[in-house]
């Protein structure tokens, strides 16, 4: 895809096609990072994550459909007669969607495509997805009881307990798409579909005024009572953070203050005689890890302290939580050194890094139970950004989560950008955009270890400004910090 020539062909009104036989994750990728450039283009950035999430369903229903018109065509069935569809049909998840690997040699080069289509209009642009495989009467009439069924949900919790079709490309594809456009504010009277004899297209408009639904749900108003009662940050944290800020501070003052607290002044020890410091001479005064670490970590320091005896004492040790977070602000670490251009930041990094997932605590502790189904529906998978379902059944997102919880205990600016926008880095203020994209590809990196997400599901962008843009040299490198990691508690 040439990222050039396209926003060219959009900038003078043409229409823009890119042209398949089958859809790959691969591709997929370059489909997110083509629209992180066309939305940027139409000043729409915000929707990046909808509008992906839309075409991708589009596009793997677009494959599903030329895969098995051509699994009918060698089986010698005629998908328009009912008894010859209900006799594939039946076969055809076994045959075809347990063997999915096999369907790019199989369709490459063949009799189907699958197009994409994009266009601007004044300021509005057209999306397409276009495939030569007829919708049959029965598949057209299941799409549009979907459709029907999609209008009674307000969120998507509603939907996870309510689709039953077991049929194939069955569950939450099409509810999520009209859900997505209602509450996105583009509406999901801009979504069509058209069939005829030849093709089946669908169709999505964006429209240039888009106001988005404010999503209310049980489930948010708990979350947000739950934030509410949470306790401020300890009062002996606080005097030494105001301290930190003051630059007129005694080191003593601040030394003294800290000695005062035996658990912080072992983390604060253990910080100082990190290989992340570089030390010669074992530090044994906090007096002297003052000096080491200096104010800025040290106060970094102090609001995780603060943050993991409120969580840990209201919601108790989830160490699944904090084992992501610790390895995460390993990664970040070691990516801001490895990097020059992000060095600037290195001293910020890990304890952003280590509290990017707070506002999973509020998630997991009021409603654990849901917030794995959605990890589960998207586990392992190249589906992009989860945060989407949260804020699609929730009406909240964990970032946003973390993001008022950091607000609560204010915190620096630096701190509540990188725990807010550390799923979506393009959208972060530009004066922190570094240091919210290495938080972003650590936490991917970590995810790719903990198999959450796969290569394909991360920025293509950003992959390339990391030089980790190849799938070898990305799991390489992942196994290497890995390694470095685990060293470092042993």
């Amino acid at each position: 895809m040439n990222f050039k020539d396209i926003i060219s062909q959009l900038e003078t009104s043409k229409e823009s096609r890119i042209n398949f036989y089958f859809v790959t994750e691969e591709q997929n990728q370059e489909i997110y990072a083509l629209l992180v450039h066309v939305m940027g283009y139409m000043d729409k950035l915000y929707l990046v994550e909808v509008i992906f999430t839309v075409l991708k369903e589009l596009l793997m229903n677009a494959n599903k459909a030329n895969a098995k018109r051509d699994y009918f065509s060698r089986e010698n069935l005629d998908i328009q007669n009912e008894k010859d569809y209900a006799k594939g049909m039946s076969r055809f998840q076994e045959n075809i969607i347990m063997k999915w690997n096999e369907q790019l040699d199989r369709l490459d080069g063949g009799n189907y495509y699958i197009s994409l289509l994009m266009k601007v209009d004044g300021k509005s642009i057209h999306f397409a997805v276009e495939n030569n495989a007829p919708i049959t009467k029965e598949e057209l009439a299941r799409v549009n009881r979907r459709i029907e069924v999609a209008k009674n949900y307000n969120d998507l919790s509603d939907a996870f307990s309510d689709v039953s079709d077991s049929t194939e490309s069955a569950g939450l594809g099409l509810v999520l798409i009209q859900l997505l456009l209602k509450n996105s504010g583009i509406g999901s009277d801009k979504f069509k579909i058209f069939t005829n004899d030849k093709i089946t297209r669908a169709t999505l408009t964006v429209p240039d005024v888009t106001t988005p639904v404010e999503i209310q749900t049980d489930l948010k108003t708990k979350l947000l009572n739950e934030i509410d009662g949470l306790p401020p940050l300890p009062h002996s944290l606080t005097k030494i953070i105001q301290l930190c800020n003051n630059p007129d501070s005694d080191l003593h003052m601040i030394s003294q203050e800290i000695e005062r607290n035996p658990a912080l002044s072992a983390d604060l020890l253990k910080l100082s005689n990190s290989a992340f410091f570089a030390n010669r001479s074992q530090v044994s005064s906090i007096l002297q890890a003052v000096k080491v670490v200096g104010l800025k970590n040290l106060r970094n320091l102090l609001y995780v302290s603060g943050v993991r005896k409120i969580m840990d004492g209201q919601y108790g040790k989830m160490m699944d939580v904090w084992e992501h977070s610790s390895r995460c602000s390993y990664y970040a670490r070691y990516l801001a050194t490895e990097n020059n251009h992000t060095n600037k930041i290195a001293d910020i990094i890990a304890v952003c890094a280590l509290l990017h997932d707070i506002g999973k605590f509020l998630l997991l502790s009021v409603d654990r139970g849901f917030f794995k189904k959605i990890e589960t529906y998207q586990r392992g998978a190249d589906s992009g950004n989860s945060t989407l379902l949260e804020e699609m059944a929730i009406g909240l997102s964990h970032p946003q989560l973390g993001a008022l919880l950091a607000e609560k205990w204010e915190f620096p600016q630096d701190l509540r950008v990188a725990i807010e926008y550390h799923h979506k880095p393009f959208l972060a203020p530009p004066e922190l955009k570094d240091l919210v994209e290495v938080i972003y590809m650590a936490n991917m990196m970590a995810d790719y270890h903990e198999q959450k997400k796969g290569f394909y599901a991360i920025d293509k962008n950003l992959l390339a400004k990391f030089n980790l843009d190849n799938i070898d040299v990305f799991s390489a490198a992942v196994n290497k910090v890995e390694v470095l990691y685990k060293k470092t508690n042993e």
